[in-house]
């Protein structure tokens, strides 16, 4: 018995800090819309920049986005098929999963979200099927995302669980050596700030065969050619001993989530094991028409000049952000930043005050991070503009002032 999670004693500890945030007015924010990255709450009309939007592209009220999706529900004519996918599907589910193939050169089945794909994934990788029947040693990155760990125990009861320190390179290569068959699990842009050593994780992977198995759900859209992300720009193209899930509704601006089985074309076998055994990509819940029309879309604006101009303008506004703040992600070309303050409470009042002055800064504490080290995640969007940017860091340089 909790081996791998302790449900009750997180919501314990966390239930505290949670109540003080939604007495702070920082929980359930109601909004009527959005505008150029300020919202209007019902209640007051109240404005303010969303710092903690994961839109980082600005591509989720893009107007070719929210038209292709209202077109495709009326042209399809239903929401879903309310159906498992291996027995009716729409068109469109094909159209949109040929699509994301095509863009980033890899096998993808779509999911309902990044989460959906873990539950499909992991526990298939962890069984074998993936690695000629060979259950593999499952290493997971004491960082990874809380939908990859809260898989461990499905995971487990396939094969044994390790877990590491963050980023341990060294741990890892000691594991490889000791077992026949390895595999990991990463973030490759981890939602509180920084990213996976993909370099030295490929030649772990080129010396002892290590599997790698990534959530690029922050990393898609905002790096690489085509938005391909920082795993595949650093490989290249993806391969047989690589599993990516994704998300679709983050820098993407569409819905759902991906999984990305291997190179397109050469990964039928996996692509049928998935559908066949992977969880929810069995069930009749999965991503609506509407979310398909804005893969599509999505996925046409990604060949475009377009993702490239909204890429640089993103990489600008990091690196104005960077000359007026100090982080520890500072010019990492990644658009998280994560302000350290230490105690929950602390954290709670600075984010009241930034909210109050116009600005949305979500505060994060455990289980989400360690005891002791919360802060303010802030996510750089390629739609803000430079004054919002310089604004903030005023505001939030007098306010660190004020709370110190």
């Amino acid at each position: 018995m909790h081996v791998y999670q302790n449900i009750k004693k997180s919501a314990q500890i966390s239930t505290a800090f949670w109540d003080v945030m939604s007495q702070a007015g920082l929980l359930d924010i109601v909004v009527d819309g959005l505008g150029p990255g300020q919202h209007r709450t019902r209640a007051g009309g109240h404005e303010f920049v969303n710092m903690s939007s994961y839109s980082y592209l600005g591509l989720d009220a893009h107007p070719a986005l929210v038209r292709a999706a209202a077109e495709t529900v009326l042209s399809v004519g239903a929401l879903n098929t309310s159906t498992a996918r291996s027995r009716v599907r729409f068109s469109v589910l094909e159209d949109a999963e040929a699509a994301l193939s095509d863009l980033f050169n890899v096998e993808a089945v779509t999911v309902a979200s990044a989460a959906a794909a873990a539950w499909c994934a992991l526990p298939l990788l962890a069984s074998g099927l993936f690695t000629d029947n060979q259950p593999p040693l499952m290493v997971f990155d004491k960082n990874a995302h809380f939908c990859l760990n809260a898989m461990k125990a499905a995971v487990g009861d396939e094969t044994e669980v390790v877990t590491i320190a963050h980023n341990d390179i060294d741990a890892l290569e000691s594991l490889c050596k000791q077992h026949p068959l390895v595999a990991y699990v990463a973030d490759g842009v981890y939602s509180t700030g920084g990213q996976a050593p993909v370099t030295e994780l490929l030649r772990l992977q080129d010396q002892y065969g290590l599997f790698l198995f990534f959530d690029e759900a922050h990393g898609t859209s905002t790096l690489g050619a085509n938005g391909r992300g920082l795993v595949l720009e650093e490989m290249g193209e993806i391969n047989d001993r690589t599993l990516i899930i994704t998300s679709l509704n983050k820098g993407f601006g569409a819905s759902g989530g991906a999984v990305f089985l291997g190179r397109k074309g050469r990964s039928k076998e996996r692509r049928d094991f998935a559908l066949r055994n992977g969880g929810p990509l069995m069930w009749s819940q999965r991503i609506n028409t509407a979310g398909l029309g804005a893969i599509l879309a999505s996925a046409e604006l990604h060949r475009t000049d377009e993702l490239t101009t909204l890429q640089r303008r993103l990489r600008e506004n990091e690196d104005l952000f960077d000359s007026l703040v100090d982080t520890a992600q500072r010019h990492d070309g990644l658009p998280i930043r994560f302000i350290k303050i230490g105690s929950e409470d602390q954290t709670v009042r600075m984010a009241q005050d930034l909210f109050a002055n116009g600005f949305y800064a979500s505060p994060i504490f455990f289980p989400i991070i360690g005891r002791g080290n919360a802060g303010l995640r802030l996510m750089l969007r390629a739609n803000m503009t430079t004054a919002e940017i310089e604004e903030f860091c005023s505001l939030l340089k007098t306010l660190q002032d004020k709370h110190a």
